[in-house]
């Protein structure tokens, strides 16, 4: 919610869940070809994975999302 409902945070969701809990957020997936995929065949459970690399920042990290049918 914006602004913020407690003036000692400007963001509170995401420092708590990002920096005290190291909850990682992803945004801005291109999920049309496995809507297509999943709708070829009526099948619509997968298994989607986006680990960051395992580095020292908490954000902006290089990922290699997978979603396995």
């Amino acid at each position: 919610m914006r602004p913020a409902e407690t003036p000692d945070f400007e963001l509170p969701l995401h420092q708590i869940a990002a920096r005290d809990m190291g909850l990682r957020f992803g945004t801005s997936f291109h999920l049309d070809r496995l809507a297509e995929a999943c709708a070829a065949d009526g099948r619509y459970a997968f298994l989607f994975a986006a680990p960051p690399l395992p580095t020292a920042k908490i954000f902006d990290t290089p990922i290699n999302p997978l979603a396995i049918k």
